[in-house]
């Protein structure tokens, strides 16, 4: 079986079958990422399994691109040693991420485990603010003593290079005696530069790009998207350095930066894990939030048509309720919209899992929906002092228009990827286009009713 056609389902039928030798073959040669996003896609127990399966020596670094949900889980059930041995193999940087986002109690119990080396490093970089450049900062970088000769920093480098990442070794950073930054030398330089006759100081380039250790982490990504660099070097107050803020760490914060403001945008509290990875009660309560909130306010223009019509009934109060319907709908549907948007951006969600999608949300649509139909009914009622089975009407026609809305935000951009076309095409004012007429359609299916004695009320 080639690795990249390599599935959880085809990973669990090994796993029944006992073909651990394969399991491991195929585990040292796959892709790291590849073999990530498996486990991901599995129950705690078959993971745990699987991941004694892996080459020690690749473990920390699967372990690291893990969502952190799994990695919490694994930490919890794996063996006191293997999990203080994966700790002590990450990357600061991971680690670090890791253990912000737990308790506590549960943090300090596995900081405990690090070696002392990698425990003083790790609270230095807890001790930062979380929005800061500390946070995403390695303190591995190699750097030499300025007046040093080419001879002597190649010497420097083939002796202690070995604790420092080798892509961190491309450019080597010449510093004072106090340890302030001065440049930095390209290794092939020094490589092909004599090695007794010229000085570290002649090959430097002392034009460099910095951050600050308490620069805020969207700096870093303006400064790592205008100089395009594959690192950047920290510096304290002091103006001495530090560490390196990487590429890569820079990227994800971007990601989610772009994620908050995508799922704002859609009216919604930010997700803090992937959409699969996120409970429907979990959906609901960070949707439920600002949908309620737009939804109370729309309650304004009931209240205002209603003080311009005093004595108008029947239909036309009735009427008076579709602004706040239909723009309750359409939020919900730009909501379900802006998440399968971003989903199938950064393929958190694939083509093949719209059924799987569209059940979580039609829970979601039937939690929210039932929840603004309630307030709908109070406010018709107790407020409006409507008839309890026109109010009732009134939250029938909330349910229904969420929950529409929802349905068809999640699969309107389905739909635009099948036609080959943008899936952003499925934007806010196309939902709530849709939305509205869907809702006028169930606005006319009550009035009929209503008309012909099948639905009985009275306002």
């Amino acid at each position: 079986m080639e690795n990249r056609k390599l599935t959880a389902s085809a990973v669990m039928q090994m796993l029944s079958e006992r073909s651990f030798k394969k399991l491991r073959q195929i585990f040292k040669d796959i892709e790291v990422a590849d073999l990530s996003e498996i486990l991901s896609e599995l129950e705690i127990v078959p993971c745990i399994v699987l991941f004694r399966l892996i080459p020690k020596d690749r473990r920390p670094e699967v372990f690291s691109y893990l969502p952190f949900e799994h990695q919490a889980r694994l930490l919890d059930h794996l063996p006191d040693i293997v999990s203080a041995s994966l700790l002590n193999q990450m990357e600061p940087v991971d680690r670090t991420q890791l253990l912000q986002n737990l308790p506590y109690e549960i943090r300090e119990k596995l900081i405990l485990k690090l070696h002392p080396e990698e425990m003083q490093i790790t609270w230095q970089m807890l001790s930062y603010k979380p929005h800061v450049v500390g946070r995403l900062m390695s303190p591995e970088f190699f750097s030499i003593p300025s007046g040093m000769t080419v001879h002597d920093a190649l010497a420097a480098i083939r002796w202690n290079g070995c604790h420092t990442p080798e892509h961190l070794l491309n450019q080597i950073f010449v510093v004072d005696h106090q340890g302030k930054l001065m440049g930095h030398v390209n290794l092939s330089s020094l490589v092909l530069a004599d090695p007794s006759t010229i000085l570290v100081d002649d090959l430097m380039d002392s034009n460099f790009v910095t951050l600050l250790v308490s620069d805020d982490r969207r700096r870093a990504v303006d400064v790592f998207r205008k100089y395009d660099r594959p690192y950047i070097p920290v510096l304290n107050s002091e103006a001495m350095m530090i560490g390196v803020v990487e590429a890569e760490d820079v990227f994800d914060v971007a990601e989610e930066e772009a994620t908050y403001d995508i799922q704002a945008f859609g009216g919604q509290t930010s997700l803090e894990d992937s959409y699969f990875q996120t409970s429907v009660i979990r959906l609901i309560r960070k949707r439920g939030s600002w949908l309620c909130a737009v939804f109370i306010l729309s309650m304004l223009s009931v209240a205002i048509l209603h003080s311009m019509f005093e004595n108008i009934e029947g239909l036309g109060l009735l009427l008076m309720f579709m602004p706040m319907v239909l723009s309750t709908g359409g939020m919900a549907g730009s909501q379900s919209a802006a998440l399968t948007m971003r989903g199938l951006a950064v393929r958190e969600i694939e083509s093949g899992d719209i059924w799987r999608l569209l059940g979580r949300e039609l829970l979601v649509g039937l939690g929210l929906g039932l929840g603004m139909g309630l307030i709908g009914f109070g406010y018709a009622h107790y407020l409006e002092k409507l008839d309890v089975n026109f109010s009732l009407m009134i939250s029938v026609m909330v349910l229904s228009t969420v929950l529409l809305g929802i349905l068809l935000g999640s699969a309107l951009p389905f739909a635009m990827r099948r036609l080959r076309l943008d899936p952003a095409i499925a934007s806010a004012p196309v939902i709530a286009t849709f939305v509205d007429i869907l809702g006028l359609l169930i606005f006319m299916l009550m009035t009929w009713l209503w008309a012909y004695g099948i639905v009985m009320v009275s306002p």
